[in-house]
């Protein structure tokens, strides 16, 4: 079928203009703008008309304005401004040239027109009514408030409100196209009355000017009904579209008049108080009582998953499992029996021959998953120490076997030699004074040696830098600091994003030590170079519109690449700062960019599930910088926040909000391993500089190390209060630092 979209036409369905290109009734254009047959009108509301259209195969959603108002104009070109500038999955996404006009034939008046994609799907209205108005629970609640949270976060960064959240006009992806982002993807529409948030307009509202009333009952706040919204008004329309989605019932069946009260609690009994008092708090009477930026609720809800996870779950504690095998069992015994009687002598001489009976032991057995527990581990260790101070020499403890085939291939320096470990390992460029961390870490080989306070906010990033002396924390805060990494005492503190407003997202050491790069997400969203030994400000590059997320140095500290809110990647001249190449194709957030240990090759993780590896050309074109997508690495099914190259670049480790670590094969392109620790979100991710542990970074504060060549779980360390965003081991692998949520940095000894 073709539609005609002339609002004057007098039969715009007219089923004989099925396969023509003019209208047979007004003679108006079916073909619009060249490329956009109307197939079925969707529906008809407030100023104007949906409908589907065919896009040279593609379906797309077309929303024509029917009202000629100058007000109704405006509102509607702002939808298609805001559309365009924002790139995110939970958006509808508009291409450029997505808005125009169309003039019907015979007329001399414009059709506003503009195409955006096709969200397939049901609102969260419809999907209640079809679910019998069965409430979601309160995990679904934490996980669908969180994705909104990041959409409105997008849409603020904008400088924009959208002045309409509620259940309708959030939509729930359908499974078949929600792939690239997970499960569950919702999509936030209708931006039709998103209002710009400009020095202008709220000086109006202070001085009592009144706006255009857009107001849905039940889910706009009291200053928003009264024509005087600001961006907190979302907030309350977001609790309120919960308390529907917790209740099944709309808000106002819970208003009691009396006392100006919305009594909702006692149909929501199967969540926490604590999330019901976030609800409430967002939908408080007054805008200065409810959270004050997406930022504020983003943390509260981060905190809010940790608690609700946490309950009745392990606390992270390493757990081993008894070999089963009774001459084991009985030296447990007997260990217990000697530790308990106090021979110290006689304990040292027996522990010395329990270490090689068990490893005899684990030998008859065929090592099937069996390890010592906690204790044994400790008698072993403090043996392991004797041996090493009387020059004893021992088999050690754990897994005596090689690599996984899969890894030992990778891994191995020829690329052909899965056998054994010590074939595989990687060794620094300079070995020598190095102290690189063990084949395998046991239990308690790190400490926690030093926390380094200051930052009044997150701290997003750190880095340290190559001679491993000093240590950079950037943090929400706006302020980068630089401390000594061997006593922790603070030498500077900069403070060019904090005078600008703007918070640190991410920070870069040059390899060559004398460089320090910063990134903002939030409002400016600059790129700021700093020499790292004066603190001087060099240059500002300026950045997106809406920020950039993450940020990587090359190894032969020329090339900067930085990831923006947008889901693009730009190049630029680190010496320079100028632009030399730009990379799209990701959708959503680039949280994280990493160039391999060759420099020939970028990674980058995205919001929407996918890692790209980009191929770096080292000569430069007419066009700047050569640079190609060369692969996509597909497997996670949550936002990736962090990748990682192995040190001998053949591994790359991505970390994801599917509570994951993943492995993958770069030269075939494949997920070798994936790591969980039953911690939640994945957001940091690291290999030791030798290449045999890996670290991963949780929502929980933990920070979990696996050893590469068995995948065992070695460590958990529990230190931060909240989410653990950045992690990075020091140049000789004797130390692990971490910035987390808890707005400290804190740092690990390894032995």
């Amino acid at each position: 079928m073709s539609y005609c979209i002339n609002p004057y036409c007098p039969r715009p369905a007219d089923p004989l203009n099925a396969n023509n290109r003019i209208c047979r009734q007004c003679g108006s254009e079916l073909v619009v703008a060249g490329r956009y047959r109307i197939v079925k009108l969707l529906g008809t509301g407030g100023f104007g008309q949906t409908f589907e259209v065919d896009d040279r195969g593609f379906a797309k959603v077309l929303k024509v304005l029917t009202e000629q108002n100058p007000k109704a104009i405006t509102l509607f070109k702002q939808e298609a401004a805001v559309l365009q500038r924002l790139r995110h999955p939970g958006i509808p996404a508009v291409e450029p040239g997505g808005y125009f006009t169309f003039i019907p034939r015979y007329s001399k008046t414009p059709v506003h027109c503009l195409v955006m994609e096709k969200i397939q799907g049901e609102n969260l209205e419809d999907w209640l009514a079809t679910r019998n108005q069965e409430p979601i629970t309160q995990q679904q609640a934490v996980g669908w408030l969180l994705q909104l949270t990041e959409i409105l976060h997008q849409v603020h960064n904008q400088q924009y409100f959208h002045r309409d959240i509620k259940p309708a006009n959030i939509m729930l992806r359908d499974p078949a196209q929600i792939k690239a982002f997970g499960t569950e993807q919702l999509t936030l529409i209708d931006f039709g009355s998103a209002r710009e948030v400009s020095g202008t307009y709220l000086a109006k509202m202070a001085v009592g000017q009144q706006g255009t009333v857009i107001s849905s009952k039940g889910y706009a706040p009291p200053e928003q009904e009264n024509g005087k919204p600001v961006p907190q008004s979302d907030f309350f329309g977001l609790g309120r579209t919960f308390v529907q989605l917790l209740t099944g019932k709309h808000p106002l069946d819970f208003y009691d008049p009396l006392n100006d009260e919305l009594r909702w609690r006692q149909a929501a009994p199967h969540i926490s108080p604590k999330l019901a008092d976030f609800i409430d708090e967002l939908m408080a009477r007054l805008p200065g009582k409810r959270p004050q930026s997406t930022e504020v609720i983003l943390q509260r809800l981060a905190e809010l998953d940790l608690m609700l996870h946490s309950r009745g779950k392990s606390r992270g504690r390493f757990t081993v499992l008894k070999p089963a095998n009774r001459l084991l069992n009985k030296l447990e015994q007997w260990k217990m029996q000697l530790v308990l009687g106090g021979g110290v002598v006689l304990f040292g001489v027996v522990a010395v021959t329990q270490v090689n009976l068990y490893q005899f032991g684990l030998s008859k057995v065929g090592n099937a998953g069996a390890v010592a527990d906690q204790a044994t581990l400790a008698v072993t260790q403090n043996v392991l120490s004797l041996s090493e101070a009387t020059g004893a020499t021992s088999g050690g403890m754990g897994t005596d076997g090689g690599l996984p085939e899969a890894i030992a291939s990778v891994n191995s320096p020829d690329n052909s030699a899965p056998g054994k470990a010590e074939a595989g390992k990687i060794l620094p460029a300079s070995a020598s004074g190095n102290r690189q961390l063990s084949r395998t870490i046991a239990v308690n080989d790190i400490k926690l040696s030093n926390t380094l306070t200051g930052h009044s906010q997150d701290v997003r990033s750190v880095a340290v830098s190559p001679d491993g002396r000093a240590i950079a924390s950037g943090s929400f805060d706006g302020t980068i600091k630089i401390w000594n990494l061997e006593t922790g005492t603070l030498i500077r503190t900069l403070t060019g994003h904090s005078d600008a407003g703007e918070m640190v997202s991410s920070v870069a050491i040059a390899p060559n030590g004398t460089l320090l790069a910063s990134s903002s997400n939030g409002y400016g969203g600059t790129i700021k170079i700093w020499n790292l030994a004066t603190g001087e400000l060099l240059y500002t590059i300026a950045g997106t519109s809406l920020g950039v997320s993450s940020i990587a140095i090359s190894p032969d500290s020329q090339l900067l690449a930085s990831g923006s809110e947008e889901g693009n990647i730009q190049l630029w001249n680190l010496e320079s700062g100028e632009a030399i190449g730009t990379l799209n194709g990701h959708l959503g957030t680039v949280f994280s960019v990493v160039f391999s240990p060759d420099g020939k090759t970028l990674a980058s993780a995205s919001q929407d599930g996918s890692i790209k590896l980009w191929a770096i050309g080292t000569e430069p074109t007419e066009f700047g910088l050569a640079q190609t997508e060369k692969q996509q690495l597909s497997g996670h099914v949550g936002t990736v926040f962090s990748v990682a190259f192995s040190p001998n670049g053949k591994m790359l480790a991505s970390g994801s909000a599917d509570n994951t670590i993943k492995l993958w094969d770069l030269n075939k392109g494949q997920e070798i391993s994936s790591f969980s620790g039953h911690a939640g979100t994945m957001f940091s991710v690291a290999f030791s500089p030798d290449g045999n542990t890996i670290a991963g970074g949780t929502l929980t504060g933990r920070i979990k190390l696996w050893n590469l060549a068995s995948g065992e779980l070695v460590e958990t360390l529990s230190g931060h209060s909240r989410w653990v965003e950045s992690i990075v081991f020091s140049p000789d692998g004797g130390r692990l630092a971490s910035g987390s949520g808890d707005r400290t940095i804190r740092i690990w000894g390894i032995r």
